[in-house]
């Protein structure tokens, strides 16, 4: 058969070998090849009657019947393409499509007409047969169709797709799914779905029959595939949202399908090892022509990364970076498509089309940008990311809405999640919202469900709410119908104030502090769907929220509150009580929250049977074959990996805390994609990831794995630490003091092992107030700055009790070499940095309000995270370095305060920079929940020691000696950085922090 043009004349050859051959059938009728051709015919003399010919476009106002066959064939028979339009669509779209459309008139194709129409509209079942054949058949290069799509304004745009493009993908369509003359398939989609096009042109090119289902089987799992299988079809589509459902069934004996394919949004791959029929996930724009990729989901997943397959024929995917450059294998990049197959543009939006279809500056290739992201695995495939407009900020941390579905996903019992973002009631702030449906199983309660997703998300990607339906809706097209479940949100919350919810009636509350309380949690939750004895982090509450809820409890109550009163009393009862005490208390505040000295002794005390045997191994420490690495999910621990697969030839083991289940390089390789390290195939080979938990006995490890690791492990690398601004040291105990008990047990284990701890300059808080020193040295005792480590946030002293656990073991006889780390402030090279560091946020906020606080000598230990890594790998692996600190920061001449920092950005950028007294400075953001400092307003407001708070008590601190390390470090090549202006750019540029209009340096 020589090559057909179009869809069109594919048809027409078909109808003419087999007019006797059924084309289209539903319950209720059904049309040959030939009846079609005949019927399509009266349409087509119509058009050409009233004037329809190439070049004009006809709106067809449709359903999913045999009637919308018809009305496309006729209308391509007239030379002319067709806009289909939805009669489930509002009314209020199907005028705009109309209108936009620019043609004098319309076709109904379907058995009512629905709506007033701004012109004439013509319904085909009035059309008479006729005996002429039309005669101005479309050439490749019409147009076949015109979609519209709404975009992120919701305004609909008309993407215009020609017929050499439409015909193509038509084919290859069929060649991958195998579809011949003896297929039968059916059309699933709504009508204004470009899916539906390709589901009617697939049969009538390959002279195969379309069967449609009717509404109600459409959205039924269990009657979709009874239907299958009573009408013996071979292909099938199924919008994404029902493939769970329809694979977890089980298969009817006499199904007779051999593919069913999905589109339309991310598909987390099922299991599929019993299926008899082959699940196929296609992916592609309308500007691209209905598909550009496709993933013939395997029967066993290997990993459960979702995979959109690999490009189309026609289909070109590229994956470039914000410069249009393409991104390296296995990094994440935006997907533009080039190729043959791409849309004309948009109908009557010039600009627009520019916008989205642009030429590639370097390639000259025309190119589609899809605003969608993905990066290329190791076996060519792609897998799908999400949107970039779906990656949203959630108290200043960016959040991939994606991540956090599948977290949903992966708790029992759910079997469909989606998440979206919505703005809260209080001053525009970004909320997630969790819509869940259940799998069948006993599931879990939400409070389960957060707990749940928490082992693998950070606090901040955790669901404000999480409500459960009997069924996800569905838009005309399949999709999930997004702004129904925003308003099925806001029917079941409602005014917090007024609302018909389940709530706890006013008369269970003990005492007016608790009803007090109680209002306090409504306002800043935005519901009251929570008891006296309800966590707030369980019913919707995180630290942001925290914040504002302590000024609202301080302001309602008049009553000293701390943040960290929260954490411990989490309950509306218990914190009622705490402040009940507390107001009936003539002692000063400070005393009733200070922890003594003994239980942080008691805490750093190891146990008596941790013993150590003797170690001289001296030539494992210079050139390890095996090294444990912890916390490289961290953004040291990242770094770290890197300069050692970079400095040794050794096997490196990590344990990773990653749900059950789960593949551990996923969540790595995320990481690793953030801060933009790449790793080669040689270096993955050498790294073994395991799912672990550093706080359990055995570090959470298989029996198995944790004998095999303590017999080869040659030295541990200690990276991981749980890392809060604001939780107290109760909360941070388990991951930090548990967690270090548990490994030095590991480097007991068999054979002794050296003990790299990363530790922090923290530790020695603001001990100078105590101590009145001015420098503290590297091998100084940090049992001098205790007294002011009792009253620091609980991070600083969960590590002040880790390090000083890590010398009673190098006492007992455990290789040590302590690495007191500073500020991690970025990649002196990238300028990445991580996200919860209060450092970025403290820029991002100075430079919004073009201020910085009066703080004297204010220092942090800035440094690169590049420098601090590369020393630990360097100075680790001298055995002379065993039993000495290092502290990892700069001189005195390079180790910049707050405001030698932010000159720093005045001299090189030219921004200016008032300093303020704390209290005014601090005055201009503390009540706005958008700052990026919000969220981490403690450290700015409670009082920590001498009426003052954290940040003020760190001023005039020490200067931390760092001979030890300079030493160590002599003929290395690793200076330290001096924050140059390219690497503060980008810094500045990571946190996407505008740049003032005067760019030229300030003398």
């Amino acid at each position: 058969m020589t090559h057909c043009e179009t869809v069109l004349h594919h048809f027409l050859m078909n109808a003419e070998c087999f007019p006797n051959r059924e084309a289209v059938s539903d319950s209720a009728s059904s049309l040959t090849y030939g009846e079609l051709d005949r019927r399509s015919d009266a349409v087509a003399s119509f058009l050409r009657e009233q004037g329809v010919g190439k070049g004009d476009l006809v709106p067809l106002i449709c359903d999913r019947t045999y009637r919308y066959v018809v009305a496309i064939l006729g209308v391509m028979k007239s030379g002319a393409g067709y806009i289909p339009v939805d009669i489930r669509y509002p009314s209020q779209r199907q005028r705009r499509i109309l209108t936009q459309s620019g043609a004098p008139f319309a076709l109904a194709a379907c058995s009512v007409h629905p709506v007033d129409a701004p012109f004439p509209v013509h319904a085909i079942d009035d059309m008479p047969d006729r005996d002429d054949r039309p005669h101005s058949l479309p050439s490749s290069q019409d147009l076949a169709y015109v979609i519209f799509t709404s975009g992120t304004t919701g305004n609909p745009k008309g993407v215009m797709v020609e017929h050499h493009a439409f015909e193509r993908v038509v084919a290859c369509h069929n060649d991958n799914l195998e579809v011949t003359s003896e297929s039968r398939s059916t059309l699933m989609a709504g009508t204004g779905f470009d899916v539906a096009q390709l589901e009617i042109a697939s049969m009538l090119m390959a002279g195969g029959s379309l069967v449609l289902p009717d509404e109600e089987t459409r959205l039924d799992p269990d009657q979709l595939l009874a239907f299958f299988a009573r009408q013996r079809l071979s292909h099938a589509f199924v919008p994404t949202a029902l493939v769970p459902a329809i694979t977890a069934r089980s298969q009817p004996s006499e199904l007779t399908l051999t593919h069913l394919f999905t589109a339309g949004e991310k598909l987390l791959p099922p299991a599929t090892g019993h299926l008899p029929y082959q699940l196929v996930d296609c992916y592609g724009p309308a500007e691209a022509t209905i598909f550009a990729t496709c993933h013939r989901v395997p029967g066993s997943e290997t990993d459960d990364r979702p995979s959109i397959g690999h490009p189309m024929a026609g289909s070109d995917i590229y994956l470039l970076d914000e410069s249009l450059a393409p991104v390296p294998d296995g990094e994440a990049g935006e997907i533009f498509i080039g190729g043959d197959n791409l849309a004309r543009g948009y109908l009557y939006n010039e600009p627009l089309t520019r916008e989205k279809f642009i030429i590639h500056p370097r390639w000259r290739q025309r190119l589609y940008r899809t605003g969608d992201m993905a990066r290329r695995l190791p076996d060519g495939r792609l897998q799908f990311l999400g949107r970039l407009d779906d990656q949203v900020k959630i108290r200043g941390n960016r959040v991939e809405l994606a991540e956090v579905e599948e977290a949903l996903h992966a708790q029992a019992g759910v079997g469909e999640a989606v998440v979206l973002a919505s703005e809260t009631e209080t001053e525009g702030e970004r909320q997630l919202l969790a819509f869940i449906v259940l799998d069948g199983q006993q599931t879990s309660a939400e409070t389960e469900l957060r707990h749940g997703m928490l082992e693998t998300l950070p606090d901040y990607m955790a669901p404000s709410a999480i409500l459960q339906l009997d069924a996800l809706p569905l838009n005309a097209n399949g999709k999930t119908d997004k702004q129904a479940l925003l308003q099925r949100y806001r029917q079941l919350t409602g005014d917090p104030d007024n609302d018909a919810q389940e709530s706890t009636p006013e008369s269970t509350y003990a005492s007016q502090t608790e009803r007090d309380i109680a209002d306090a949690w409504a306002r800043v939750l935005e519901h009251r769907r929570f008891g006296r004895t309800d966590r707030f982090f369980d019913v919707g509450g995180h630290s942001l929220l925290a914040a504002r809820l302590m000024q609202d409890v301080r302001e309602r109550l008049s009553v000293q509150v701390w943040i960290r009163d929260l954490f411990e009393h989490d309950t509306v009862a218990s914190l009622a009580l705490l402040l009940d005490e507390r107001r009936g208390n003539d002692q000063p505040q400070s005393s009733l929250d200070r922890e003594r000295i003994h239980p942080l002794r008691e805490d750093a005390s190891l146990p008596d049977d941790l013993e150590f045997s003797a170690w001289q191994a001296t030539d494992s420490l210079a050139r390890p074959r095996h090294i444990l690495l912890t916390g490289v999910t961290g953004f040291v621990g990242a770094h770290l990996l890197t300069d050692l697969l970079a400095t040794t030839d050794a096997h490196i083991h990590c344990p990773v805390r990653a749900r059950s289940g789960a593949d551990p390089w996923r969540r790595l390789d995320e990481i690793l994609i953030r801060y933009g390290i790449t790793l080669s195939k040689a270096d993955r080979d050498r790294v073994e990831l395991y799912r672990a938990d550093l706080s359990e006995p055995g570090l959470g490890l298989t029996e198995m794995h944790y004998d095999e690791l303590a017999e080869v492990v040659d030295v541990i690398y200690h990276s991981a630490s749980a890392v809060n601004f604001i939780q107290p040291y109760s909360y941070m105990k388990r991951d930090n003091v548990q967690g270090l008990l548990e490994l030095l047990r590991f480097a007991a284990a068999r054979r002794t092992k050296p003990l790299m701890l990363l530790s922090t300059i923290s530790v020695y808080s603001w001990g100078h107030l105590h101590t009145g020193k001015r420098v503290m040295y590297e091998d100084d005792d940090i049992d001098q700055n205790l007294d002011a480590v009792i009253t620091d946030i609980g991070y600083v002293r969960s590590k002040w009790v880790m390090e000083k656990m890590a010398d009673q073991a190098a006492q007992r006889g455990l290789p040590l070499m302590t690495f007191r780390l500073g500020y991690a402030t970025y990649h002196s090279a990238r300028g990445v940095c991580a996200d919860y560091q209060w450092w970025g946020r403290l820029v991002q906020t100075c430079v919004a309000h073009r201020s910085i606080p009066d703080l004297e000598a204010l220092r942090e230990g800035l440094t690169s995270v590049d420098y601090m890594t590369a020393a630990i790998a360097h100075i680790s692996r001298n055995p002379a370095g065993l039993n000495h600190k290092f502290n990892l920061t700069h001189e005195d001449d390079n180790n910049l305060t707050l405001k030698e920092f932010f000159h720093r950005l005045e001299e090189f950028f030219g921004y200016r920079f008032q300093v303020l007294p704390y209290a005014q400075w601090k005055a201009q953001w503390e009540r706005d929940s958008r700052a990026p400092l919000y969220p981490l307003l403690s450290l700015f407001t409670d009082t920590m020691y001498d009426d003052q708070s954290t940040v003020e008590l760190y001023q005039n601190t020490y200067l931390w000696d760092c001979r030890n390390t300079k030493h160590f470090l002599e003929g290395s090549g690793i200076v330290e950085p001096v924050f140059a202006r390219e690497e503060l750019a980008n810094y500045l540029s990571y946190l996407g922090v505008p740049m003032p209009r005067v760019t030229s340096p300030v003398g």
